[in-house]
């Protein structure tokens, strides 16, 4: 898992961002991204039970209401009603 991928990880643009905990800078890739021992599962679509097939890009089908759609596996799922983390 990587910094990106756990909830305390705050966006700044498209190279890096921060963690909320340390405070410090991380990138999204490559040296110093990996995620820390304070890492906790951020609450994305690719980590919920209702996301599946997902595609070599990531896209795959949310299951999750009435209606399937797709949905792509980084996106943010926090305020999502029907996420639950697998």
């Amino acid at each position: 898992m990587k910094h990106f991928d756990c909830k305390n990880y705050i966006h700044l643009d498209c190279e890096k961002g921060m963690c909320a905990l340390s405070k410090m800078m991380v990138p999204i890739e490559g040296e110093g991204s990996e995620a820390c021992p304070n890492f906790v599962v951020a609450e994305k679509c690719g980590v919920c039970v209702h996301f599946s097939n997902p595609d070599k890009y990531g896209i795959g089908r949310c299951c999750g209401f009435d209606k399937e759609n797709w949905a792509y596996n980084t996106c943010g799922a926090a305020g999502c009603e029907k996420f639950k983390l697998r």
